[in-house]
């Protein structure tokens, strides 16, 4: 049951779109050199746009499991994504490797999110930002979300509110992020947080 409404749910044009990508691109600003890590690649979309549009960058993207992966379906640009199976709470990079971790519509169901967010940090280079956007957990979709997708998406969703993702990242060690939203009244919040320059080992 889980499985069939997996896939089901894969053939949503929601699952395809990357039209929300921009919106965060265009608000991330300066970014040192480096490569960018897609954490949550499913079907390859968002990982396949995110090489064209940061066509100077190697994009790495990463998954559990790479069962809804559809190559034949995607348009690369000039660099192919690197793509390496792997779970987002034990990231398999060194530390200060990328300039941009994307996390969009993923982190609501990624297990051990504390951990999640101390990883990030560990890999994103000084400077680096942290794109991040997910369902507002105040929001009056919320619950019909979490429900839906306990159903046979993810037992772990949760819709995180604002203030709890604040603190996660506070806890890691990234300074207040900017915070956006698409539509006024949208169940989408754009967090954008950026590793400082010089990290103290207090944090």
């Amino acid at each position: 049951m889980a499985s069939l409404l997996k896939r089901l749910f894969a053939l949503t044009p929601m699952t395809r779109s990357t039209s929300a990508y921009t919106f965060g691109l265009e608000r991330v600003g300066t970014l040192p050199s480096g490569p960018v890590l897609e954490i949550g690649t499913g079907q390859g979309y968002s990982v396949a746009f995110l090489s064209r549009a940061l066509a100077d960058r190697q994009v790495v993207g990463i998954d559990i499991t790479y069962e809804c992966f559809k190559p034949e379906r995607l348009e690369f640009g000039p660099r192919k994504p690197w793509l390496v199976q792997a779970s987002a709470p034990y990231l398999p990079f060194a530390s200060d490797t990328f300039a941009l971790v994307s996390l969009v519509m993923t982190f609501h169901c990624l297990p051990e999110p504390q951990r999640v967010f101390r990883e990030v940090f560990r890999v994103l280079k000084p400077g680096g930002v942290l794109m991040m956007a997910d369902v507002d957990g105040q929001h009056r979709i919320a619950p019909w979300f979490e429900r839906i997708e306990h159903l046979g998406i993810s037992s772990l969703t949760r819709a995180y509110r604002v203030e709890e993702i604040l603190a996660l990242g506070k806890e890691a060690g990234f300074p207040e992020p900017q915070i956006a939203y698409r539509k006024p009244g949208g169940f989408m919040v754009w967090y954008l947080f950026r590793k400082p320059q010089e990290v103290s080992d207090g944090r």
